[in-house]
């Protein structure tokens, strides 16, 4: 990005958080239950592709095998902090006291 794109990025950010500084998402609005539902799932998921990859990685020989097993491992990873991460990075760029929750 350019110079002035970026300050005017950063510039409108900030003007953003400042307005919506008192902003107060409650845990029982839908958007937060269709989070935690994402959550609960995703993580559900995530475990299990992370023991699946972990007994296939165990039990091969091959390398290429073992390779992909670490791949997945790292994809799980991955998107388990995505998921987790996700509402404190939404809480910051809305400029929120508190969302969710969270």
């Amino acid at each position: 990005m350019k110079l002035k794109e970026t300050i005017g990025l950063v510039a409108l950010s900030g003007l953003a958080a400042a307005q919506s500084a008192g902003l107060v998402i409650p845990p029982d609005q839908p958007i937060c239950r269709l989070y935690s539902l994402i959550q609960l799932f995703g993580t559900l998921a995530a475990v299990v592709a992370a023991c699946y990859a972990g007994f296939k990685m165990a039990t091969s020989h091959e390398l290429t095998e073992r390779n992909n097993s670490k791949t997945l491992i790292e994809g799980a990873l991955l998107g388990l902090i995505i998921i987790w991460i996700a509402p404190l990075v939404v809480k910051y760029l809305v400029g929120s006291s508190d969302v969710c929750g969270w």
